[in-house]
């Protein structure tokens, strides 16, 4: 009860004191109450209504790395009834003043010893009392990046920040700033080192920094934490020369710095590991001189995990893959069957009749005449590709262009060679081809018309009478008009898209029926064509006379 009425007493002047005094700030209060208690008084609880500047992190302080300072803000709770809950900044003398406990030295210290200091002050002013400790506002800190860097200078930081992260910041182009300067940015990156950079502490200490390993171990001493006065300097690097490179079965494959001492180990860890389907029993080293000749191929048994050896400037090692053929091969099945959709296939490929028997079979509507197997079509550089080539052979210029156009459709969707017909209704076995990973199988339904259109009275569909012949539908839109011209008439055959003289095929459904159309000249044609036709006759007469005058 002996501190109840003090407490009482302060808690009392505060409400007197109005909105005013209430607005003070925490460190203030925390001052003002550690100034009152050196006459007495005991320290009521205070819980701060600023909240703490919020910095982002990628990870936890690690509180064995993070070193303390002039303005870290400390949140500081001693369990007695009521809680004392106040927050505290480190002066700039390195110095901790806490409320009821006093100063404590923290300055150069690692967060755990200056918690571990902390309570050990709180515990002999409070002997059986529990008490927290709280890094809550990590302070800013000046460092200087400098080298192989786009704008070397001085930048303030969150000390809960790496080296990594001031290089970042000294890598930054405005985005006020031109694209020459996005350019020089690149240049700078691929030029700067990411292994040898050095940091000079102001305490005359230097550590070297590995941004690679760090990234791909999290080796936290590989990228220490910012501290004040840190120079940051990044060399560059020789992109010729100080490389080695790792390719095949890694996360990670390409050209990686090298530096002094690096093992097999370190550039696999570099790589970021082995896949899963990596042969380790068959890795292949080579070596080459300074002159680029190789000198040097070993076949390594990594197996055992065990196995090390250095490595020197310009090694290569490969990492064999395992043959792995499972994927996911599969087709789709469009249209008239029971059950429409995707279905496996084996590597070594699936028989059509087998699909069509996974999709359920056709349905009622099946046009099995018209049906199709599509192999998946050609990338627009194969496309290109061929066509290019086509013109290389000698042959005509109509003909290669013929060939260009037939190779760019075939590219598109290579149709199989399937009769449907024969396979399933007759049972030709030789038309059950094996299908592909991506094939598309697409069954149309009935379609009971044949298409009339051109130069006919009424063009459109109508409807399929079996044994009917070309006269008989054209008949049926309406006949031919005056300007039809009768002796080029074509069918297209739905199955095959091919245009065929009538007189050389049957109708069947969904066929179309072409009617061209009495192409029309000008005067000046036909002139032309009387010319030609002059100059042809003008010539064999003349060559008529010169044979008679030879003969004599």
């Amino acid at each position: 009860m002996r501190g109840t009425v003090p407490l009482l007493f302060v808690l009392a002047m505060l409400l007197i004191a109005g909105p005013a005094d209430a607005q003070q700030s925490t460190n203030d209060i925390g001052y003002d109450l550690f100034n009152t208690m050196g006459k007495g008084s005991v320290l009521p609880s205070v819980q701060s209504s600023v909240a703490p500047r919020i910095v982002p992190l990628e990870s936890v302080v690690n509180p064995d790395e993070y070193i303390v300072g002039p303005s870290d803000g400390f949140a500081v709770t001693i369990l007695t009834s009521p809680p004392l809950v106040t927050n505290v900044t480190v002066t700039p003398e390195g110095t901790l003043v806490v409320p009821s406990v006093g100063e404590i030295r923290l300055s150069d210290m690692t967060l755990t010893k200056a918690r571990e200091a902390v309570l050990d002050q709180i515990h002999k002013r409070f002997i059986s009392t529990r008490a927290t400790v709280t890094l809550s506002v990590p302070r800013s800190v000046n460092v200087t990046v400098l080298g192989q860097i786009l704008v070397p200078g001085t930048y303030t930081l969150s000390v809960t920040d790496r080296v990594s992260g001031a290089i970042d910041a000294a890598n930054q182009v405005m985005r006020s700033q031109k694209v020459e300067d996005e350019l020089a940015l690149q240049g700078a990156r691929s030029g700067q080192s990411h292994r040898l950079i050095l940091v000079r502490h102001k305490d005359g200490r230097e550590q070297r920094v590995d941004l690679a390993r760090y990234a791909a171990e999290r080796i936290s001493t590989l990228n220490p934490y910012l501290r004040e006065g840190d120079v940051i300097v990044v060399p560059s690097m020789n992109v010729a020369r100080d490389v080695i490179g790792v390719y095949g079965a890694v996360h990670l494959p390409g050209r990686l710095e090298y530096v002094a001492e690096d093992s097999l180990h370190t550039m696999l860890a570099l790589a970021y590991g082995f896949t899963d389907n990596a042969r380790l029993d068959s890795v292949e080293l080579y070596r080459y001189d300074r002159s680029g000749k190789e000198t040097e191929h070993m076949v390594l048994n990594l197996t055992d995990g065990r196995t090390d050896l250095p490595l020197q400037p310009g090694d290569r090692l490969i990492v064999r893959q395992k043959v792995d053929l499972r994927g996911d091969p599969r087709v789709w099945v469009n249209g008239e069957v029971n059950y429409p959709g995707g279905y496996p296939i084996s590597q070594e490929g699936t028989k059509l009749s087998l699909v069509i028997a996974m999709a359920g079979g056709f349905t009622s509507r099946a046009a099995l005449s018209r049906s199709m197997v599509v192999r998946q079509g050609a990338s627009l550089t194969q496309i290109e590709s061929e066509r290019l080539g086509s013109f290389t052979g000698g042959v005509p210029h109509d003909d290669s262009l013929y060939y260009g156009v037939e190779t760019a459709s075939r590219l598109q969707g290579e149709r199989m060679s399937a009769d449907f017909v024969a396979l399933f209704e007759h049972q030709d076995t030789t038309q059950d081809v094996f299908l592909k990973d991506g094939d598309v199988i697409t069954i149309p339904p009935v379609d009971r018309t044949v298409y009339v259109f051109g130069q006919v009275v009424l063009p459109g569909h109508v409807t399929f009478e079996s044994g009917k012949d070309w006269e008989y539908y054209i008949a049926r839109a309406g006949g031919l008009t005056d300007r039809a011209r009768k002796g080029d008439i074509r069918i297209v055959k739905a199955s095959t898209k091919q245009w065929l003289d009538p007189n050389d095929t049957r109708l069947e459904e969904g066929d179309y029926i072409w009617v061209p159309m009495v192409v029309e000249h000008n005067f000046g044609y036909y002139v032309n064509i009387i010319g030609q036709t002059a100059s042809i006759i003008g010539v064999a007469v003349s060559l008529a006379i010169l044979a008679v005058q030879l003969k004599k």
